[in-house]
Order: structure tokens, then C-alpha cells, then sequence
């Protein structure tokens, strides 16, 4: 949500969640630049930090459909997904990985959303959970001394058959 301010000192207007500013008063705001130039003093305001798993499939999804922003149906895609199904953002976005990169699946197909999360989220959390224990199961072992079987396949060459003259007969 932007809070819009102007700023005390130089009349400029900023975001104040996206700029670091000075609350000089209850509802007046500087940059901070401006506030230590002209003196002020008061509570610093930091703009909040996003999730970065949140940035993470922001990024993500504007890579995946070719976007330079992330539309307002896939934003409250994600919001639906995080609140109403308890999916983790890393969740989601591990499961768009798997579905469109793993399983290659066409992005056409998305119709421009990201609608297929619920319906292949279980399966790609199934997918991720059997290479964490196959990372586990394999961490104790030492490589250098594993020694691949090797089964050597000797192919024939193929025959060729000579074709079987017809003989016919004059009399029919």
C-alpha cells in the first residue's frame, strides 16, 4: 500500500515504504537527507522489508511469462494461496519450477496465471521430499569408490539378403 508524503522540508512527494525518511511529527515527513541539513530531528522510518521468497517468485514469474511487473490476477493468486490453501511462497514457487521446467509443460497453457498451483502443489512437494531423502540417503557415500557395472552390448552387423530370382516358364 503507498503512503504518498510530502516531504517537510524540500516539498517533494515520496513514498514513505519505499524511502527511508524522518517522522518529524505525527503525520509530517523528510527525507533524511533533508531533515539533517535543516536540523530536525525525530523517529527514523525504515521502509518494510518484503519476504525474499516473496521476491523470489516475483522474479520468477516475470521471467517465466516475459513481464516486466507482476499483474494484478496473479498477485491475488498468490495472496489466495498464501492465506486461504497455507502455501509458503517457496512452495508455490517450486511447484511453478516443477511444473513448467521439470514436467515442461507449455506456458501457453497458463492462460497468463498461475491457476494450476493448487491442483500440482502436492505432487511437486512428493517430488522435492523424495530428492531431499535421496540426498540423504547418499550423503554417507563416498563417490571415489563406487565402480559403475559395465555391460558391454555387441551389436551383429545386419545380414543382407539377396533377392530370389523368378524363374518362369514359357509354356504358360
Amino acid at each position: 500500500m503507498a503512503h504518498v508524503v510530502k516531504c517537510k522540508v524540500c516539498g517533494q512527494q515520496f513514498d514513505r515504504d519505499k524511502i527511508p525518511c524522518i517522522a518529524v511529527s505525527a503525520k509530517r515527513y523528510a527525507h533524511i537527507k533533508c531533515a539533517t541539513e535543516a536540523g530536525l530531528s525525530g523517529q527514523k522510518i525504515e521502509p518494510p522489508e518484503k519476504d525474499k521468497d516473496l521476491i523470489a517468485l516475483e522474479d520468477y514469474i516475470m521471467k517465466l511469462f516475459n513481464e516486466d511487473y507482476i499483474n494484478a490476477r496473479i498477485k491475488k493468486q498468490i495472496k489466495e494461496y498464501k492465506e486461504e490453501y497455507n502455501f509458503s511462497y517457496s512452495g508455490i514457487l517450486k511447484t511453478l519450477i516443477y511444473f513448467f521446467e521439470i514436467r515442461g509443460n507449455s506456458i501457453d497453457k497458463a492462460n497468463g496465471g498461475i491457476g494450476i498451483v493448487p491442483y500440482i502443489y502436492k505432487e511437486a512437494n512428493q517430488y522435492y521430499y523424495n530428492l531431499y531423502l535421496a540426498k540423504i540417503a547418499n550423503e554417507q557415500k563416498d563417490i571415489s569408490v563406487y565402480k559403475p557395472k559395465v555391460k558391454y552390448i555387441e551389436i551383429a552387423p545386419p545380414k543382407v539378403e539377396k533377392r530370389k530370382i523368378r524363374l518362369f516358364n514359357f509354356d504358360e
